[in-house]
């Protein structure tokens, strides 16, 4: 950092605005916080920023599913997103969105600049073609077999099983997700941004940048090494973003940004919105924090393609400087990826509901440095760490202390003066900070424990209990090193500091920095609130018993001992069921082969009328008893989960009697139960019947 009056912005990966915010999200936005929290702490002016990423194919998709208007759909979800990253104690200087004028504005500044500078060209290429909708396809509205794996039903830029990418156009057996029939191909002009020339200048970046963590490097070279390729910065319609100005006379139709293209830039069109409010002489641009200070991104392993690639090309060639990038791991739980069907996915909604955010905030800082590792949340670790650690030491240490404090003598006066203790004390406070400063917060949290130790051991030998009239100056000291806690754990548990500075006179969290710790501090002693609570409650979500999966139908044949019945085959992706269904009244055969719906597999298996059936196929029935299939467009086996809910396990049974008790029905166009929708690979199962229709 240049200097104390340096302009600083940090940023964390902005989410994207279709979906809840899970337990995985929150390690990021702790990381980045605990650290813009450190600077304001040593007192430099910087800004935390950050926006719902709103624009793209998924939202596009979800948006037409959901039969509401795609900017409303995000809107929707970046209010929610932001209310939880409040009760997570995540505090933003500003909180913007990419669908604003702001970023329209530098989207489009940046596209002109960098064609004028000769960076982008048009090129037509071949594209997948929706002839019965006709339109073009983006990557969402394609699926079919992955190329790599084989998988089936993988969406048209990335199979879900093994993790490849490709162009949607690599597909085996595409089909399009609009009308399920086999795309064509068809030319289409579209803008591409001269990445390949950008190897030279990203390569002295890379060899310049001494901050670029090494796992991340080795990537960025494996890459240059490759070779880059020219990247494609537009898209065609149906797209939800803006506008590519001059498109439709240049490509010969509209075409719109690339996500990845105005995404980055709503790091600094929040910025602008931010400083565009401000107001008075002190009132600076944009520019002044990114061409002329400090800027530090915060991200996830998973997009770093994009930021250490994409993003830094653009900056050079718009002449800003590339800012200095964090990338962490990913979240598991109890060692396992965070799965539903395994029971260990949760909202942070959901887990902030039962546990409190300092918790898990002191459960990542105690893991947390530069290193790109996945954390594992293990629960029992987590139960330990915040009654053995968190309560049990400093926690108790401080409530101790105030507590005796205010009941003997409700003001402190004297203080005892320990030039040991207090050197060895300010030796870890000069550590913490360098660590805090070098985001190596794993190692603060250590020094900052030992404090707390020297303070719990020195309370402990002082015994004031036994002669309160004669330990004044030795609980003052003691008081002291709370204080001093108190603004050192500011970073990471800013409502305990706050409740802590709230009991000595009246101070609020924010009226502390860095440079107020001292050893001699006198004043009025409140009785502090509780600071803290235990982790008592095990870490679990509801568990929905019906087991739903989605399956394909892959042969029909008529009951051999009964008219209405048919026999199904289905397709759950790892195994194929047989299915008795009472469909024949409501279905021909060629209208059920091939179609993807949801099958109950748990459900009890029974001969019914000498033939097996080993699932059942779930359907709305609306009053007049029309039936209607709960197709879906899905990996086939994946499971159907209500929100907040996960499925039992494979190995439960429900009986028939136990299925018939589960009220499901549907409402506003969705499969419901108890004011919760039911979803099948992060969508929800849409059916197009008339509302108050049994899923029976």
């Amino acid at each position: 950092m240049k200097s104390d009056q340096e302009k600083i912005v940090v940023t964390y990966a902005l989410p994207y605005a279709n979906g809840q915010l899970h337990l995985g999200h929150s390690l990021g936005f702790i990381e980045t916080d605990i650290f813009i929290r450190s600077l304001k702490l040593f007192r430099k002016e910087a800004l935390f920023i950050c926006a719902s990423d709103m624009h793209g194919t998924p939202i596009e998709v979800k948006a037409k599913e959901a039969g509401i208007d795609p900017e409303k759909f995000a809107e929707q979800f970046s209010k929610s997103q932001q209310s939880d990253l409040k009760d997570l104690l995540v505090e933003f200087d500003n909180f913007h969105k990419t669908h604003s004028k702001e970023n329209k504005g530098l989207a489009e500044l940046f596209f002109k600049t960098l064609k004028e500078k000769k960076l982008i060209y048009l090129k037509e290429t071949e594209q997948m073609y929706d002839s019965q909708a006709n339109q073009f396809l983006p990557d969402r509205f394609v699926k079919g077999t992955c190329p790599k794996c084989g998988g089936e039903d993988q969406y048209g830029d990335a199979c879900e099983k093994c993790g490849a990418t490709y162009n949607p156009t690599e597909l085996k057996t595409p089909y399009s997700v609009l009308t399920k029939t086999k795309p064509i191909l068809k030319k289409s002009t579209h803008y591409y941004f001269k990445l390949k020339e950008m190897s030279p200048k990203i390569t002295s970046w890379l060899k310049n940048d001494k901050t670029i963590q090494p796992e991340i490097r080795n990537f960025i070279e494996g890459w240059l090494k490759e070779g880059l390729q020219d990247w494609c910065i537009s898209r065609d319609a149906p797209y939800f973003g803006f506008e590519i100005p001059e498109s439709k006379k240049e490509a010969g139709a509209i075409k719109y940004f690339y996500v990845w293209l105005d995404a980055p830039i709503g790091y600094i069109s929040s910025t602008k919105n931010y400083c565009d409010k401000q107001s008075g002489k002190k009132k600076s641009s944009w520019e002044d924090y990114w061409m002329n200070g400090s800027v530090y991104h915060f991200i996830g392993k998973d997009i770093i393609y994009f930021h250490y690639l994409f993003w830094p090309a653009m900056l050079m060639a718009m002449n800003i400087p590339v800012p200095k990038i964090t990338t962490h791991g990913f979240i598991t739980v109890n060692g396992q990826k965070m799965s539903k069907s395994r029971g260990t996915f949760f909202t942070l909604k959901d887990f902030l509901s039962i546990y409190s955010a300092e918790s898990l905030r002191f459960y990542y800082a105690n893991h947390l440095d530069r290193k790109v590792v996945d954390i594992d949340f293990n629960f029992s670790d987590f139960q330990a760490v915040t009654n053995n650690v968190l309560v049990a030491n400093i926690g108790n240490f401080c409530y101790r202390t105030l507590v005796f404090a205010n009941k003997n003598y409700g003001k402190i006066t004297q203080v005892t003066e320990e030039k040991s203790l207090q050197r060895k004390i300010e030796k870890h406070l000069k550590s913490i900070k360098e660590h805090y400063s070098n985001q190596n917060f794993k190692d603060a949290v250590k020094l900052i424990l030992q404090i707390a130790d020297e303070g719990n051991s020195y309370f402990q030998k002082a015994e004031p209990w036994k002669n309160p009239e004669m330990k004044q100056d030795e609980v003052g000291f003691c008081v002291n090193l709370a204080r001093t806690l108190s603004i050192i754990l500011q970073p990471i548990l800013p409502s305990f500091s706050e409740k802590v500075q709230g009991s000595l006179s009246g101070k609020s969290k924010k009226s502390l920095y860095w440079d107020d710790i001292v050893f001699n501090w006198k004043g009025t002693v409140k009785k502090p609130e509780l600071l803290m609570s235990k982790v008592e409650v095990p870490l679990e979500t509801p568990v929905f018993p019906l087991l739903i999966k989605s399956g394909k139908i892959v042969e029909v044949k008529d009951h051999p001992n009964a008219d209405s019945l048919y026999v199904m085959t289905v397709d759950i992706g790892n195994e194929k069921r047989q299915v008795v269904a009472g469909l024949k009244k409501h279905f021909t055969v060629k209208e059920l082969v091939g179609k993807k719906a949801l099958f109950l597999v748990n459900l009890k298996k029974a001969k019914i009328r000498g033939e097996m059936s080993e699932a059942m196929t779930l359907v709305a029935e609306d009053k007049d008893h029309k039936i209607t299939l709960l197709e879906v467009d899905s990996n086939l086996g994946s499971n159907a989960c209500f929100e907040e809910m996960n499925p039992p396990e494979l190995s439960s049974e429900v009986s028939f009697e136990d299925f018939v008790k589960i009220k499901m029905a549907v409402k506003d166009g969705r499969v419901n139960f108890d004011g919760k929708n039911l979803q099948v690979d992060g969508r929800d199962v849409v059916v197009k019947v008339k509302d108050g229709s049994k899923i029976c």
